[in-house]
């Protein structure tokens, strides 16, 4: 083909390569993960810091690119159709049977090569290649693209101020920026953990940080019927032998009825009162007993703990509208709430309260917390209804409706609980079954 018009071909292919920097510098910039970006700014470096500030500008910003992309594509059909077509006209017209369609056929076929190139050395590529660096690329591409802006401001404020307007015409000027939400973190949270770089147990403590704030007391606290307290006229021996049983520190005193608590007594408070040589019949409890700290059951978890840490108290004891105690409430049981279970030489393993029979089954103590049992036997955890029960008997009372009485049945999922045991009003023990 004679007159080739290379000139031409190479102006067009550097124009696609211009349009691929635009492309890939919009990516970037826009996709770019604003904390990394602050990071780097913070180390000092200045690449980092235009970047943060033209993502923080996306008007300014993507005016200048789409400044830059449209007079590419202008420049591209001013060389593609005046400079290539004629040349390519030509030689078709060289082919008889096409001589009567050559411009049309020419045209056709220089619209087509630079759509495609432009595509995809001018679209796609580049913006898959900033999709994956992006903060790299930002930087990289940042301190020319500022710079530009600042040249092309005048053209931008008239475009942006056209925007303006016709966005005020349809009502939707104002724009309110969206900040991160919980969903948002828990999301990225999961997807971290489906990609591997957050590990399953972080993942499970930012989902209970998230669900720690939505805790009320009541369903943290130990309930009434488990309280482990002593009577102000209890003798010492019996005293000393409660501490021994239950494995506590640190123990409610009240008078006569629970709903009189007259204080907490502090075993190492007991303890320093006999080392001194006062005689067992002589050592008042009343007076050994630090003050009790009440909470209502509707205060929040987080709050509590806020309480805990100002105030230096490990132990509280939970009331109801009616000023009548309802439960007991720790420091472990509050940080549980965020770190999981924590186990002491004095706790139940978790092995003996949730125990898999040789048929598949389960036999479990009715007082584990409801969570654990249903991880521990494969059930989804209802974060919703965890607020209203903390132990599995409180699960089935939920959903029974009434006090059960043993071999009494309930399923829930794909699982049948049945009460095999009862200690008087509480449940004692249950049996699951796969369903």
């Amino acid at each position: 083909m004679s007159g080739f018009p290379g000139f031409e071909v190479i102006i067009i292919f550097v124009l696609i390569l211009a349009n691929s920097f635009f492309a890939a510098s919009e990516i970037a910039i826009v996709s770019s993960r604003r904390g990394r970006l602050q990071q780097q700014a913070d180390a000092g470096k200045k690449s980092a810091k235009q970047a943060l500030q033209l993502s923080e500008n996306p008007d300014r910003f993507m005016a200048t690119v789409q400044i830059g992309m449209t007079l590419i594509s202008t420049l591209a059909s001013v060389f593609g159709g005046a400079s290539v077509s004629e040349p390519l006209s030509r030689w078709i017209s060289t082919f008889p049977v096409l001589q009567p369609y050559a411009n049309t056929i020419a045209l056709g076929l220089v619209v087509m090569m630079i759509t495609y190139f432009s595509l995809v050395i001018g679209e796609l590529a580049p913006k898959r290649l900033a999709l994956q660096s992006a903060e790299k690329i930002a930087v990289a591409v940042a301190p020319f693209m500022d710079r530009l802006s600042k040249i092309a401001r005048p053209v931008v404020g008239l475009l942006t101020f056209s925007t303006n307007l016709i966005l005020r015409l349809v009502g939707q000027y104002e724009h309110k920026k969206e900040g991160v939400t919980e969903e948002d973190i828990v999301y990225l949270a999961r997807e971290g953990t489906v990609s591997g770089t957050v590990e399953t147990e972080e993942e499970e403590f930012i989902n209970r940080v998230f669900r720690f704030t939505d805790r009320t007391v009541s369903s943290v606290m130990m309930p009434r019927t488990e309280i482990v307290a002593v009577e102000v006229k209890t003798p010492f021996p019996q005293v000393i032998e409660t501490f021994m049983s239950s494995g506590y520190t640190r123990l409610p005193i009240y008078e006569e009825t629970l709903d009189n608590i007259i204080g907490v007594l502090y075993a190492k408070d007991l303890l320093r009162s006999r080392t001194t040589n006062q005689k067992e019949e002589e050592i008042n409890l009343r007076s050994l007993a630090r003050p009790a700290f009440f909470i209502s059951e509707f205060q929040h978890v987080d709050d509590l703990l806020t309480t805990f840490r100002r105030k230096g108290i490990h132990i509280a004891l939970v009331i109801d509208e009616y000023s009548q105690i309802t439960g007991l409430v720790t420091l472990e049981d509050v940080l549980e709430e965020l770190v999981g279970e924590i186990n002491d030489e004095y706790d139940q393993p978790e092995d003996s309260a949730i125990v898999q029979r040789e048929d598949g089954s389960w036999l479990v103590d009715a007082m584990t917390d409801h969570e654990v049992v249903r991880k521990k036997i494969g059930m989804s955890v209802d974060e919703e209804e965890h607020r209203n029960y903390h132990t599995l008997a409180g699960m089935l009372l939920s959903k029974m409706g009434r006090i059960p009485k043993a071999g009494d049945k309930v399923t829930i999922e794909d699982f049948v609980f049945e009460v095999v045991d009862m200690d008087g009003r509480r449940i004692d023990k249950v049996l699951i079954k796969h369903v």
